[in-house]
C-alpha cells in the first residue's frame, strides 16, 4: 500500500464533524464561498455526466482533488453484503499499496466512516495516538499527514468512503468537510445511476443473447423437423440402410457406417473404410474396459482412444425392445454443430425400424423355410412334384443326391439361467446358430446346405458325398461352430445318401440313430455317419431288404461285381477263408489251388472291397456280408 493508503488506515484520532479543526483556507469570504460552489457545480455536472461506473469513479476523483486541493484522493467501495471497502479509483499515491487499499469496519479514518455513517478527518497521523502502528508506517511510507473521510449512503446503507489525504498536517477545515460531503453525495448518485446503468445494459445484453439464441434454436428445430421429414418420407418410400446412410452423410458431411452387435458391417458410406476400423477398435477398448454403455445409447460425442483433434465420432445405439440391433455411427473432420446428434437421434430411430421390419419378414420367411423342411424330414408331403415347386418357391436348391445331418445343441438352457436370457433372447441365438452353420457349409464350398432348427435340434441337408467327406465336412462345421459359442457344445449324426423326394423320413432317421450311436462307439469321434456304423445301424433300427442289400453291397460289392464280370471266385474264396479260420493252407486245400493263389485272391478283394481282412471289424463286416448274400439268396451259381 502508499503512504496515504497506509495513512488512511494509519494511527490518529479520527475527529467527527463537530471537532474542532483548524482551517488552512479562507471560508469567511463571498468570494471563496461563490467560487466553492462553482466548482461543486461544475463537478456535480462532470459527474453526472457519465454512465459508465469507471469513468464515473475518475471523474469523482479528480473533481476532489481540484476541490479540496488535498495530495491524495481515493475512492472506496464495498461489495454487497462485504464488510471491507476496496479501493476503486485513486489519484495522487506514490506506492502500488495505496491502489489496492483493503478497510475494515473501524479500521482507520475510512474505517470509522464505514463504521459509523459520517465524516470523520485526522489531523496529523504523527502526534494521534488513536492509530496502530501498522497504520502509522502506512502513512509515513506515503508521507501523510492529514486525513479527511465522507461516507456514500444509498437508503440508509453506507456504500463506500470519499478520502482525501493531505502530507500536511491540519490541513482540511469545517468548509472542507462540507465540500467532501457535497461530493460524497453527488458520488453517490453518479454511482448508483452508473449501476443502474449498467444493470439495465446487462439486461439488454442479456435480452439480445437470449433473443439470439431463441433464434438459433428455431432454426436449429427447423432444420430437425426439415431432416425429420426426409427420414419418415424415407421409411414410408420403403428405402434400406444405404439410403439411410446417404441421408446421413449429406446432413451431416460425415462418413458414415451402420455395424451390427458383432461389429460386422451393415451399410456405410462409399469413403467409410477408415472409419471402420477405428469405430471397431474403440468400441472394442470400451468392451475391454467395461463400458459400452449407457453413455453410448444415449448417444455420446467423443474420440476413440489414441485419437487427434482432427476427427470426432458421432455415435449412438440403435434400439429396438430393450434390444441393441446396431450402431450408428458417424465420423467428422470438424467438431459438431449443434443439429448433427439430432440427426443422428432421428436416423437411429429410423434404422431401427428398418432393422426390425427386416427382422420380422426374414423370421417370417425363415418360419415357412424352416416348417417345408421339417415336412421333408418327417414325411408329410406326399407329391414329389409339389416338393419340388414349393421348394423352387422358397429359393431352396435342394441336391438330387442329398444326406441330412442332425446337430443337437447343448448347453443353452444353462447360458439362459446363466446369463438371465429371455426366451427371445435364446430364440434368437438359436436362429443365428442356423444362419451360421450354413454360412460354413457355403464357406467350405458346398453353396446347396439348406438348414432349419425346431427346438435345439439343427437339421441340414448337405450333397451327397462319400461317407468320410460328409462327415469331414460335418466336423469342420461343428468345429467352427464351437470356435464362436465356445460355452456350448455340438455332435452331429449324418444319414446315408439317398435320393431326393417328397419325403425324406427315413433319412432323418437315420441321422437320429447315427446320433444315438456316438455314446455306443468307443471312439472320441463326435460326428457319426450311419452308413459308417457297419453292423451297429441293424442294431440300432428295424432293417429292411433294401437296407440289408445295402449293407452287403457296402462291404463285398467290389468283389461281387468283379466275379460277376470276370466269373471269378473272389467271394467264394473269402467265405471259405473265413470258415477256415483264416487258415491259407486249409483255404487252399477245400479249394483244391494253392496258398500263393488263396493269397492272391484275397489281396483282390481287399482292394476291390476296400476292406482289411487282417482287421477284426472288417471280418465282421465280411461274415455279416457273406451270410446277407446267402440268406437272401443274392448269388446266382456263385457269384452275388
Amino acid at each position: 500500500m502508499t503512504e496515504h493508503a497506509r495513512a488512511a488506515r494509519g494511527e490518529g484520532r479520527p475527529v467527527a464533524l463537530d471537532a474542532a479543526t483548524p482551517s488552512g483556507l479562507e471560508t469567511g469570504g463571498t468570494k471563496v464561498q461563490l467560487q466553492a460552489l462553482q466548482t461543486v457545480a461544475k463537478v456535480a455536472t462532470a459527474v453526472l455526466s457519465h454512465l459508465d461506473l469507471e469513468s464515473t469513479l475518475l471523474s469523482v476523483v479528480n473533481a476532489t482533488l481540484d476541490l479540496l486541493g488535498g495530495d491524495i484522493v481515493g475512492l472506496l467501495l464495498a461489495d454487497e453484503d462485504d464488510d471491507v471497502l476496496r479501493m476503486r479509483a485513486c489519484a495522487g499515491h506514490r506506492t502500488i499499496h495505496t491502489a489496492h487499499l483493503e478497510v475494515r469496519r473501524g479500521e482507520g479514518v475510512a474505517g470509522k466512516v464505514f463504521e459509523t455513517g459520517r465524516p470523520f478527518k485526522t489531523n496529523d497521523y504523527q502526534s494521534d495516538t488513536s492509530f496502530s502502528g501498522h497504520f502509522l508506517s502506512v502513512a509515513q511510507e506515503d508521507g501523510t499527514r492529514a486525513a479527511l473521510g465522507a461516507p456514500m449512503t444509498v437508503r440508509g446503507k453506507v456504500i463506500g468512503a470519499l478520502m482525501v489525504w493531505s502530507r500536511h498536517p491540519s490541513a482540511f477545515s469545517d468548509a472542507d468537510i462540507d465540500a467532501l460531503i457535497n461530493l460524497a453525495n453527488l458520488a453517490t448518485i453518479a454511482i448508483e445511476n452508473a449501476r443502474l446503468y449498467e444493470t439495465e445494459r446487462t439486461a439488454v445484453r442479456t435480452l439480445a443473447e437470449a433473443h439470439r439464441r431463441l433464434e438459433e434454436q428455431y432454426e436449429l428445430l427447423q432444420r430437425a423437423s426439415n431432416v425429420h421429414e426426409e427420414l419418415t418420407q424415407l421409411v414410408l418410400e420403403g428405402g434400406g440402410l444405404p439410403d439411410l446412410v446417404e441421408m446421413v452423410a449429406k446432413h451431416t458431411g460425415g462418413r458414415v457406417a451402420i455395424l451390427d452387435p458383432a461389429l460386422e458391417v451393415l451399410a456405410t458410406s462409399p469413403d467409410a473404410d477408415g472409419l471402420i476400423d477405428r469405430v471397431q477398435r474403440h468400441l472394442r477398448y470400451q468392451n475391454g474396459r467395461g463400458g459400452r454403455g449407457a453413455g453410448a445409447a444415449k448417444g455420446t460425442l467423443t474420440t476413440p482412444p489414441g485419437g487427434s483433434s482432427d476427427f470426432w465420432l458421432l455415435m449412438r445405439d440403435v434400439v429396438a425392445g430393450g434390444e441393441r440391433l446396431a450402431h450408428l455411427c458417424v465420423g467428422l473432420s470438424h467438431p459438431p454443430g449443434s443439429l448433427d446428434p439430432v440427426i443422428v437421434e432421428q436416423a437411429s430411430t429410423v434404422c431401427a425400424l428398418q432393422l426390425t421390419k427386416e427382422r420380422a419378414v426374414t423370421d417370417a420367411r425363415t418360419r415357412v423355410r424352416s416348417d417345408f423342411l421339417w415336412d421333408l424330414l418327417e414325411g408329410n408331403l406326399t407329391d414329389d412334384s409339389e416338393a419340388l415347386v414349393r421348394a423352387r418357391h422358397l429359393g431352396y436348391s435342394l441336391p438330387t443326391s442329398l444326406r441330412v445331418l442332425l446337430v443337437p445343441v447343448g448347453g443353452l438352457d444353462e447360458w439362459a439361467r446363466t446369463s438371465g436370457a429371455s426366451a427371445d433372447a435364446v430364440d434368437r441365438r438359436r436362429e443365428s446358430l442356423v444362419r451360421a452353420a450354413e454360412r460354413l457349409g457355403t464357406a467350405a464350398g458346398h453353396s446347396a446346405i439348406v438348414a432349419a432348427r425346431r427346438g435345439s435340434m439343427i437339421a441340414l441337408v448337405l450333397p451327397a458325398s462319400p461317407a468320410v467327406e460328409a462327415r469331414g465336412l460335418a466336423e469342420a462345421m461343428l468345429e467352427g461352430l464351437e470356435a464362436a459359442n465356445p460355452d456350448l457344445a455340438f455332435s452331429g449324426g449324418v444319414s446315408a445318401s439317398v435320393p431326393l423326394s417328397a419325403s425324406l423320413d427315413q433319412a432323418y432317421l437315420q441321422a437320429q440313430h447315427a446320433l444315438s450311436a456316438i455314446p455306443v462307439l468307443a471312439t472320441t469321434r463326435r460326428v457319426v455317419a450311419f452308413d459308417e456304423l457297419g453292423v451297429l445301424q441293424f442294431l440300432l433300427a428295424p432293417a429292411d431288404r433294401g437296407q440289408l442289400v445295402g449293407f452287403a453291397r457296402k462291404v463285398l460289392g467290389g468283389a461281387t461285381d468283379y466275379d460277376r464280370d470276370h466269373r471269378a471266385d473272389l467271394v467264394r474264396t473269402v467265405e471259405v477263408y473265413l470258415a477256415s479260420d483264416c487258415s491259407l493252407q486249409r483255404t487252399a486245400e477245400q479249394l483244391y489251388i494253392h496258398p500263393k493263389t488263396v493269397r492272391y485272391r484275397l489281396d483282390r478283394v481287399e482292394e476291390l472291397a476296400n476292406i482289411c481282412l487282417a482287421s477284426q471289424q472288417d471280418r465282421f463286416d465280411a461274415q455279416l456280408a457273406l451270410t446277407i448274400i446267402r440268406a437272401l439268396s443274392l448269388t446266382g451259381g456263385g457269384a452275388p
